[in-house]
């Protein structure tokens, strides 16, 4: 069996599966576990590197007027790999080479045996459906259940100790974007519920809301997470000035209780794949220090916390 991989949650849903020796190309952004930075790059981004969220952004709306793919196929790649399974998305065309884009590259390169699978998970318990629903193409349903055990026994761990231990919930904000503000929404809400806290600012199930320094001052989080999709940790950390300047951090009680976060939104929240799990907890760290010391512990390595000024301070 062959699989190629045209985003990082769908790699990583294979790895934990158990068949990441069956993957036989990845995307460009595919870069965990490590092992699959080896493998044959099967995308590529029109979009340059080194550049500011506002420059990304005004690269993107500048592709997306012009009807230009953000993204391209290498379909030689393709035609050569001859992939039995091709996994992509149709949830957004920004984060990952659009569903069109493959069907097209499939009846132009591969035969009618190649079968896409096409991921489009709005909610959490999409994204384990999803792993459901591969697993059940790829016949490995048996470690679907292992994993799924693994998730509702973490899940429960947190919530348990929560309910014990609190009473009122944390407000919290989480900023998927910056130039402009952007409000992480689809399952990042459930997310928040599910690590004791009550979300601003976003619907569950509906994508990242856009909004404006005006709208930021009407309220005032008790935590805030700064997790711009795609951005590595030190990627974030180079644009806090931009932070400051689009949000008003100095008017919540998140900045004078230091109780501001910044995450690797590369690796976490924004990968609707088995990492979300450690998302959930990585939240529930941030919450309630005091009750998951732990989960600090375990992810230091993808956070860091802010104290007043922007001085970025080492997790405690």
């Amino acid at each position: 069996m062959k699989i190629g991989t045209l985003l990082p949650s769908a790699t990583e849903i294979v790895y934990v599966l158990g068949l990441e020796e069956s993957l036989v190309g990845v995307s460009h952004e595919c870069d965990f576990p490590s092992s699959v930075k080896v493998l044959p790059i099967l995308t590529s981004s029109t979009i340059g590197k080194n550049k500011t969220s506002e420059d990304i952004h005004e690269s993107v709306e500048s592709l997306i007027r012009k009807s230009i793919s953000i993204y391209d196929l290498n379909l030689e790649l393709l035609k050569t790999l001859k992939p039995d399974y091709l996994i992509t998305q149709d949830l957004c065309d920004v984060c990952a080479v659009s569903f069109n884009q493959v069907i097209d590259a499939c009846k132009k390169v591969l035969n009618s045996e190649t079968k896409i699978i096409s991921l489009r998970p709005q909610s959490l318990n999409d994204i384990w459906e999803d792993v459901r629903r591969v697993a059940h193409e790829l016949d490995v349903i048996s470690a679907y259940e292992t994993f799924k055990e693994n998730v509702d026994q973490r899940i429960k761990y947190i919530s348990n100790k929560i309910l014990k231990n609190t009473s009122n919930k944390k407000s919290v904000l989480t900023i998927e974007w910056f130039g402009p503000v952007m409000i992480g929404g689809l399952w990042v809400p459930e997310m928040i519920e599910i690590a004791g806290g009550s979300y601003l600012m976003a619907t569950p199930g509906e994508k990242a809301r856009t909004v404006t320094l005006e709208n930021l001052k009407t309220i005032n989080p008790d935590v805030v997470i700064v997790k711009p999709c795609g951005y590595k940790l030190e990627q974030t950390l180079q644009d806090l000035e931009l932070i400051d300047k689009n949000v008003p951090l100095e008017n919540w009680k998140a900045y004078k209780n230091n109780n501001i976060f910044i995450v690797d939104g590369n690796a976490y929240f924004n990968r609707p794949g088995p990492r979300i799990l450690d998302s959930i907890e990585i939240l529930s760290g941030c919450m309630y220090p005091e009750l998951f010391p732990e989960l600090l512990e375990t992810y230091r390595h993808a956070l860091v916390r802010l104290s007043q000024g922007l001085v970025v301070s080492s997790i405690k």
